[in-house]
């Protein structure tokens, strides 16, 4: 027995699939594959073929701009590449707001993906928005969202960004065009206390 959405697409019997032939074929008994079915088999396939000329309309995805949040040039050429002059100062201050945000979360104030979502406000507001910053910020409120859910545990968070900070560490130094202000990347980097870029 067919139950749920499958009745609509799943027809019954036969007599529903030839739904279109002439009803005196079934009630004499003249429906036989071999020879009934012949005649009508030329304007059946003339129907189905200009079924197909009818215009179809098909959506097209555009890509909507985003008006950036800080219009600040954050990309820089890799030769005589330079980090912002700002550039730690504004690790220091990621580093202040992640901590306020921490206290928020410890007594309840906040969730850890609320923290995230805060600490990904500020930094765009801080220093812009690069690539390398975005890619992190995405890995970091993934493990904020599993560690919320209990799905990891700390370390496993820790392993995770961990993990994505080493492919950039890697990546960096191919790179030939780098944002001259990764300060949420590094921010991680001296909170995992790894090596950061430069």
């Amino acid at each position: 027995m067919r139950q749920g959405l499958w009745n609509v697409f799943l027809p019954a019997s036969d007599a529903e699939i030839l739904f279109f032939l002439p009803n005196n074929l079934f009630s004499q008994g003249k429906l036989d594959y071999n020879g009934g079915m012949k005649k009508y088999l030329i304007p059946l396939s003339i129907a189905a073929v200009l079924s197909g000329c009818q215009s179809i309309y098909v959506p097209t995805l555009t890509e909507i701009p985003v008006n950036p949040i800080n219009t600040v040039k954050t990309e820089a050429p890799a030769k005589g590449f330079r980090l912002a002059s700002s550039h730690w100062t504004d690790v220091a201050k990621i580093s202040d707001e992640a901590t306020r945000l921490g206290y928020q979360v410890g007594i309840g104030k906040m969730t850890k993906v609320q923290a995230a979502q805060y600490l990904n406000n500020f930094r765009k507001r801080l220093v812009g928005r690069n690539a390398v910053d975005d890619s992190m910020y995405e890995i970091y409120l993934r493990s904020a969202i599993d560690s919320q859910r209990g799905a990891i545990n700390t370390e496993q968070s820790k392993l995770y960004i961990q993990n994505a900070l080493r492919g950039w560490q890697q990546r960096w130094k191919n790179m030939d065009v780098k944002p001259n202000n990764p300060a949420f990347t590094n921010f991680l980097m001296e909170v995992m206390k790894m090596q950061p870029l430069k």
